[in-house]
């Protein structure tokens, strides 16, 4: 019996990780969405109940002054 879990070449280019042309985030944005990412991540890590990503992503934006500080929402 053969192998069929031959290694094919990919039919179709694969994307690239940041987007380009226009659209595409400025040096700024790049570094702000940087120290956002790496800022939830040490939320994550730290947090002793293990909050979801986007408890995270949303505790470093208010950290970073870039939302205003709110009561968690309930869940319905």
């Amino acid at each position: 019996m053969q192998d069929t879990e031959e290694h094919w070449p990919p039919t179709r280019p694969e994307k690239p990780h940041r987007r380009t042309g226009p659209g595409c985030l400025t040096p700024e944005q790049l570094a702000l969405a940087d120290d956002l990412h790496t800022r939830a991540l040490a939320l994550r890590a730290a947090s002793e109940d293990g909050i979801s990503i986007r408890e995270a992503v949303a505790l470093a934006a208010v950290q970073l002054g870039l939302e205003p500080a709110h009561a968690p929402e309930e869940q319905s």
